[in-house]
């Protein structure tokens, strides 16, 4: 495989895409779309999100320390490409219908129609040049109850049906490819490979 080198300005990761719920100062409110997410740990399960710019949603978090993290799945795609592309500096965001409630541990709006809701408090922020980091801790999670009977240790992505962000694109996830320690059978008849790997993992074990 021969590779190239891109200039590192031109930023891309598989991103997922999550609804940020806030309160504005009136109470009312507001949601955006954000991608710079992940999960983390620090005493507990944590939301690791950073903003970029300056953006109501930062503003909101500053001032209460909390938010919700609304997955964006396959069927509330379009509610967030509005989110994403209205500022709600400029006006509040109703000009598409949709239903909130309120968070069942933090005072934090919720999304009626997400599967799959992080309700979060900030327990460490880190300004950066020209973005601002936070680290949330999971006070809470809600779940749709269709997924009840779900492995939680194997979620089952084809069923949450999660979308993924490309820049100024969007993606389903696909079919699943296998589990954790299948590697040997998709190396079946190269034997030299995994005579190789083997022998590293028996090396770093030493």
């Amino acid at each position: 495989m021969e590779h190239i080198d891109w200039e590192t300005g031109f930023v891309f990761s598989p991103q997922p895409m999550y609804m940020i719920g806030t309160n504005n100062p009136d109470g009312s409110p507001n949601f955006c779309v954000i991608t710079w997410l992940g999960c983390s740990a620090d005493d507990g399960p944590c939301l690791v999100m950073t903003i970029g710019g300056s953006k109501l949603t930062v503003s909101n978090i500053l001032r209460e320390g909390r938010f919700s993290a609304n997955m964006v799945t396959e069927d509330t795609l379009w509610l967030a490409d509005y989110f994403g592309t209205t500022r709600g500096e400029q006006k509040k965001k109703d000009d598409l219908p949709y239903t909130v409630s309120r968070g069942r541990k933090l005072d934090v709006p919720t999304l009626d129609d997400s599967h799959w809701i992080y309700e979060c408090e900030v327990v460490r922020h880190l300004a950066l040049d020209g973005a601002n980091l936070f680290v949330a801790k999971m006070v809470n999670i809600q779940v749709d109850s269709a997924f009840q009977d779900m492995d939680r240790e194997h979620i089952d992505l084809s069923a949450v049906c999660p979308v993924l962000y490309s820049p100024y694109q969007y993606f389903s996830v696909g079919e699943k490819l296998g589990e954790m320690g299948e590697w040997k059978q998709h190396f079946a008849g190269k034997e030299n490979v995994l005579s190789h790997v083997e022998k590293a993992v028996s090396d770093i074990q030493k």
